[in-house]
């Protein structure tokens, strides 16, 4: 009987190891709801356990539905979107003929660029990450070198940069990298009863002790966001001071980015800035007393900057509800408002409007 207990709980730990080493086997067990599902509250919930952000049907929040599709599509506008999580849309949510995306945590990617059509580009960056990808040293190899090539009539595109080759199957590349003991936590202690446990435990740290050791809760508590966004610790934080070099720095590096793509043949790059979620929610945060240091403002105000800019900054920070509560994303309503206002530069462009250096 000991034996087949030792064999049980051997084959049991085997399989557990397993799944938490294999993402996509993962993804369809807690799809069919066999295993707990690690973003079924939102992100920033995983990571504090805070029962008061937990969001119920978070996914029903973030899906756009069929009607928020356009009813025109416009025939000679080709639209390229260069965007992050934010943006995560699928492709048919946009008015152009011909639509895609590119994400920035991808390699080179290879476009066919028809001349007949107006073509542009449009990259949207996240607050916390224009300070540390605008720079001069960091910019190529995310935005240039594994940005987007047109290959029309250049023949194949060149071979990617790749890693050593490794003997092992696929599935078990890394998946010994930095995550893989947050997903066996998840597969093991995510279920109710623990998840009552962890709740209980976070919920102690931060009354008693005044902690929220994995983010950043508002003076408030009514609101959580990233550490990196909130402590004003880094280039990240809507806090850390950023000087006029700086900021000439990166008007510098956008501009030299919209010179590359109009080369390689864009009518035209536009950009936007979307502001962190502790920026809408609560810009008095003010950790170490450092004010809110108006980043997006600055740029977006700062008249050597070539690139025509869709600005949000101002119409978004008045809908803290566009946010999750329990994530550090905007939510349906705040994809809404990207589309319109999306959707209406591509049909300025198909038009021949005149479009002017910022749209608010």
């Amino acid at each position: 009987m000991l034996s087949l207990l030792r064999w049980f709980f051997l084959l049991l730990s085997g399989l557990v190891l397993f799944v938490g080493l294999t993402p996509p086997l993962q993804r369809k067990l807690s799809s069919k709801g066999l295993i707990p599902n690690q973003f079924s509250y939102g992100d920033l919930y995983n990571m504090t356990n805070l029962p008061a952000f937990r969001e119920e049907n978070i996914a029903e929040h973030m899906m756009l539905k069929p009607e928020d599709k356009p009813e025109q599509h416009y025939a000679n506008v080709h639209f390229y979107n260069f965007g992050d999580s934010f943006t995560d849309i699928d492709t048919s949510y946009y008015a152009g003929s011909f639509n895609f995306r590119a994400s920035q945590n991808e390699r080179l990617q290879p476009i066919h660029l028809d001349r007949s059509k107006k073509n542009i580009l449009f990259f949207q960056f996240i607050e916390r990450v224009i300070r540390e990808r605008l720079q001069p040293a960091v910019y190529p190899g995310m935005y240039i070198e594994n940005g987007i090539m047109d290959t029309t009539g250049k023949g194949p595109l060149p071979p990617q940069k790749t890693g050593k080759p490794s003997p092992l199957p696929s599935w078990a590349l890394a998946q010994f990298g930095h995550d893989m003991s947050s997903r066996l936590e998840f597969i093991l202690f995510n279920f109710k009863p623990f998840l009552k446990l962890k709740e209980a435990k976070a919920q102690f740290t931060l009354n008693v002790l005044g902690r929220v050791p994995a983010a950043e809760v508002s003076h408030d508590h009514k609101h959580v966001f990233y550490k990196i966004e909130a402590n004003g610790l880094s280039s990240s934080s809507s806090f850390y001071p950023v000087d006029e070099t700086e900021l000439k720095r990166v008007v510098r590096v956008l501009n030299t980015m919209r010179d590359y793509y109009k080369k390689m043949g864009f009518d035209e790059m536009y950009v936007a800035f979307i502001p962190n979620k502790v920026t809408v929610l609560e810009p008095e945060h003010r950790p170490y007393g450092q004010p809110y240091n108006h980043l997006i403002e600055r740029l977006e105000a700062d008249t050597t900057l070539k690139t025509p800019l869709l600005s949000f900054y101002g119409t978004v920070t008045k809908h803290p509800e566009w946010y999750h509560l329990g994530d550090g994303h905007w939510n349906r309503q705040g994809k809404r408002y990207w589309l319109s206002r999306v959707n209406k530069l591509i049909g300025q462009v198909s038009r021949g409007d005149s479009i002017p250096r910022i749209q608010y």
